[in-house]
Order: structure tokens, then C-alpha cells, then sequence
């Protein structure tokens, strides 16, 4: 049930039934309930809440963007140590160029998860402003190393294990302070402006059409003035109805879709090939460059099963 949008008082409650029914019956789990698997993804079906959804979401709080940025942070540092091993055996000159190159193209991995946090929140002015400011430093990053050239050096014979401990540190701090927050709630103070404001961009956020999205927000300003409440009184949280609506668009599943597949196929396709070309891993350039290429396969073969356009049984 991990990862369903199962809410835990749901969870808690559907396991205390079964082990009530093998209890009273004396008979074993696998034998009354038939596969743990099937049984899960049944109960997720039937369990599972959009509430839970956008509360676990990554643009629900600081938590869930700490706890990537964290990940990203400790699986860059470990193949970075791996590649300087490598390369350059136990000890490395640090040089400037190289350094600057790499900061810009990590901050690139973890500007990203930012944007998508802004983005799944709702909030596109934001995504848009944060996104200008990223690019320009990381393209001042990269204009400065190229100008400045290879050969500049701010250390030499840095040993590697001491490197790695710098570059794991954060990472694994993150993941640490990420799993110590507590769990975040929905925001329940909305003004009407705020709540109208959210709304519209949770449904650009799922990809949905924009006369479709206008429509459900002027219907929705049609109903608050009939209704003479506020809209968090009238529909809850915005990103709730946001993705409610979504899920019940054709349109936005699909679009939702081909982003996320293109995505997942192509990314690793992308890393393969520029590690193929640059030959950086040396004698496991090709082990490396399959697996990414098995990666993009298996993502495709995922969502080829999930696609939205095949009707269910």
C-alpha cells in the first residue's frame, strides 16, 4: 500500500480488519485473502483519497522537497565519487573550470525538483520567475568556466574519500532533517482571491485544456455567489477539486501521459547517449549506457500498460 494515497487511520483500520478475520476464522492470510498483491491494489482502488494525494504531493510542504533534493544530492555525490575514482584513482586536482561546470549542471538536477514543487502547488507566476533565475546562473556558470579554461586549479592531490565526504554530506543531512519534519497538513485558511488563485493554476498544473479550466472556474464563481460562503467552506481545498476535475478529463489524463512518458523515455536515453559519445566511464561506459538504456525501456513498458485511452475492465 505504500505510495497509494492511502491515508494511515485508512491503512491502520483495513489492516486491524483482516487480522480480525484471520483471527476469528484460524485461518492463514494467504489462504483466506488469496495474493498480498492483488488484495493491496483493491484496497488502494478503494481507499485511497486526493486529499492524501496532494498532501503527500511534492508541492505540498518543504518535507516531501527536502527529502528529493536530498536523494538527488546523495545518488549524484556517490557516481560522482565513482567517476573520480575511476578517472583519477584516490586523489584529484580540483580544477576551477570543471568545479563550476559541475555545481551548474547539479544545480540544473536540483532546480528542477523546485520547479516541479512550485508547479504541483499551483503556483505558475512563481514557477516562471524561479525558472529565469536559475537558467541565468547556471548559463553565467558554465559562460564563466568556458572563459576562464581548464588548468586553473583551486587544489591539488585533494585526497577522494575526503572529496566524497563533502559531497555526501548534504544529501544524507537532508534525508535526515526531510525524515525528522513532521508530516504536513492541507492548508486550511484560504481567502476567496487565494483559493480562486490556486485553483486555476492546480488545473494548469494537471494540463488541463484552458476553455475547459475556464469554464469550471466561472461555474465555480457562480456557485460562491449563490452560495454566500467562501470557496474553502463551499469545495475544500482548491488542489483537491483541481485534481478531481483533472481526473475526470480525458484530455488532461493524456496530456499527463505522453509528458510523463516522453519524459521517463527519453531523460535516460539522453544521459546514455552523451556518456557514450564523452566515453567518461571508461571500461564501464557500455554496462552504464545499457542500463540507462533498460531504464528508458522499462518506463516505457510501465506506462504503455497505464495509457489512459484503453478502457478498463
Amino acid at each position: 500500500m505504500t505510495g497509494k494515497h492511502v491515508p494511515a487511520s485508512s491503512l491502520e483500520e483495513r489492516e486491524q480488519e483482516l487480522l480480525d478475520a484471520v483471527r476469528a476464522t484460524q485461518t492463514p492470510a494467504a489462504e483466506l485473502f488469496g495474493d498480498a498483491t492483488a488484495l493491496a491494489t483493491e484496497d488502494a482502488a478503494e481507499l485511497a483519497t486526493a486529499e492524501e494525494e496532494v498532501r503527500t504531493s511534492l508541492g505540498a510542504g518543504l518535507r516531501p522537497v527536502l527529502r528529493e533534493i536530498g536523494g538527488r544530492l546523495t545518488g549524484i555525490g556517490a557516481v560522482a565519487v565513482l567517476l573520480m575514482v575511476l578517472r583519477s584513482g584516490w586523489s584529484i586536482d580540483v580544477d576551477i573550470a570543471h568545479a563550476l561546470v559541475a555545481a551548474s549542471v547539479l544545480l540544473v538536477f536540483l532546480g528542477w525538483v523546485v520547479l516541479r514543487a512550485l508547479f504541483v502547488a499551483g503556483r505558475p507566476g512563481s514557477t516562471i520567475s524561479v525558472s529565469v533565475v536559475l537558467g541565468a546562473v547556471v548559463v553565467a556558470g558554465i559562460a564563466f568556466a568556458a572563459n576562464l579554461g581548464s588548468g586553473h586549479y583551486a587544489a591539488r592531490d585533494v585526497p577522494v574519500p575526503l572529496l566524497a565526504l563533502a559531497m555526501l554530506t548534504p544529501g544524507v543531512v537532508l534525508l535526515m532533517v526531510s525524515q525528522r519534519m513532521p508530516q504536513q497538513v492541507l492548508r486550511q485558511q484560504w481567502s476567496d482571491e487565494q483559493w480562486m488563485r490556486r485553483f486555476t493554476g492546480g488545473l494548469r498544473a494537471r494540463l488541463m485544456p484552458s476553455p475547459t479550466a475556464r469554464d469550471h472556474v466561472t461555474e465555480i464563481e457562480h456557485a460562491l455567489e449563490l452560495a454566500g460562503t467562501s470557496a474553502y467552506t463551499e469545495f475544500g481545498h482548491p488542489l483537491v477539486l483541481a485534481r478531481d476535475l483533472a481526473a475526470t478529463n480525458r484530455v488532461a489524463r493524456t496530456r499527463r501521459w505522453w509528458l510523463l512518458t516522453l519524459t521517463g523515455t527519453f531523460a535516460p536515453l539522453l544521459i546514455a547517449a552523451l556518456i557514450a559519445t564523452s566515453h567518461s566511464w571508461g571500461a564501464l561506459t557500455i554496462p552504464v549506457v545499457l542500463a540507462f538504456v533498460l531504464s528508458a525501456a522499462v518506463a516505457l513498458g510501465t506506462a504503455w500498460g497505464d495509457r489512459p485511452w484503453v478502457t478498463r475492465r
